[in-house]
């Protein structure tokens, strides 16, 4: 009876510790997910019913009224008018995700052993159960970056009842490298043998697995695209577990070197991310894959958005931020009273330059109470 007891919180405690999520974070995604609410409910768990039956939600989901939104609650977005803060709510917010939530079926199938693919527009997003990728045409020597090229016809499909063409065929516009996942479903087919089995597979990635088409990784700006879109991209799938793969589709034959960033990824797995080269003459088999949003879309998210005039602030990117910052047990330092923290970051390269870099300097001598810090990359 005692080890009964003992093992209880272990059970109960093991999906807090891997969604790991601030206090505020975590309110909005157990008080919306059905599973996750019935472990609060029959265990510990640090949130009381009354949190779990406020009615509050991300924004995105159906019958979600902005004044009860996550934004709502923390004050953003902050416009001129209503109308204006609907159309930046959409553009820059949990808007952005619901307009992307919505899913057209490709392959179906009413089995569990049965393939699935489910994409948004313009295979902006995509969802697959049980499906292949066959990766025989492909040699990774001397191979270039952002080929579109790399997935021949028979080279990736699954066993469906169902295969909608006509839906594949009408959703291919929005092509590109980093625009959606058209390239590689475009050949997308059905064959009635194939089954998720060592037989028909060289590789099963048996957990839930993201494969991701990423930007430059050494730029903030470019990279953080790909990390946002992949949050966002959580919100779609349902899911904020860590217990997950990554697969880098990078064809590049030097594959994808993350040295500044890459810690960031211990914000969405606990493994680490599989180069696609290492794939390269394999059939690989995936039980749960995500295919998510992408850094370079068509009025996406953040380097091609159109913002309304007049508006400030996301809860998606709020939300964004204290998700990475906690996960990645980043505490802030401050602020300090009376006190103004400036950063300025400077590039090595030869252009892009501050030009008046020196001007900030001087002021600096004006400033009684001053503390400079200088860091430099080796």
């Amino acid at each position: 009876m005692l080890c009964w007891l003992l093992l209880i919180p272990v059970t109960t405690c093991s999906w807090l510790t891997d969604l790991k999520l601030p206090q505020k974070l975590l309110e909005y995604t157990v008080r919306n997910d059905d599973e996750l609410k019935r472990h609060c409910q029959d265990g510990d768990c640090p949130l009381d019913a009354a949190t779990l039956s406020n009615g509050r939600c991300w924004g995105y989901e159906a019958n979600c009224p902005f004044e009860m939104s996550y934004s709502a609650e923390m004050g953003v977005p902050k416009c001129k008018s209503p109308q204006s803060r609907g159309r930046f709510f959409d553009q820059a917010d949990f808007g952005y995700v619901r307009e992307r939530s919505k899913m057209h079926d490709i392959c179906f199938s009413s089995t569990e052993e049965g393939s699935r693919l489910r994409c948004s527009d313009d295979l902006r997003h995509c969802h697959g159960t049980n499906i292949f990728f066959n990766f025989k045409s492909w040699n990774p020597t001397n191979s270039k970056r952002y080929r579109d090229d790399v997935v021949q016809p028979g080279e990736v499909g699954g066993n469906c009842e169902q295969l909608h063409v006509d839906v594949l065929r009408k959703n291919m516009a929005e092509r590109g490298y980093l625009r959606s996942w058209a390239e590689e479903l475009k050949h997308f087919e059905s064959s009635p043998t194939f089954s998720v089995d060592h037989k028909h597979c060289d590789v099963i990635f048996e957990r839930p697995t993201i494969v991701i088409k990423l930007d430059a990784a050494v730029n903030m700006y470019h990279h953080f695209c790909d990390f946002v879109n992949l949050y966002a991209s959580q919100h779609i799938n349902g899911s904020f577990s860590r217990q997950v793969d990554v697969v880098w589709w990078d064809t590049f034959s030097g594959g994808f070197v993350d040295a500044f960033f890459g810690d960031t990824w211990k914000a969405f797995t606990d493994s680490k991310p599989v180069e696609l080269k290492a794939l390269a003459g394999r059939r690989v088999c995936f039980r749960n894959a995500m295919f998510p949003l992408l850094a370079r879309q068509r009025f996406g998210l953040y380097y091609n958005m159109p913002l309304e005039d007049g508006c400030v602030g996301s809860g998606l990117m709020h939300a964004f931020a204290h998700h990475i910052l906690y996960r990645l047990n980043i505490a802030q330092e401050g602020p300090l009273l009376d006190s103004v923290r400036l950063t300025i970051l400077k590039r090595s390269t030869q252009f892009r330059q501050i030009l008046n870099l020196d001007e900030v300097s001087d002021l600096k001598q004006l400033l009684s109470d001053n503390k400079v810090w200088k860091w430099k990359e080796e």
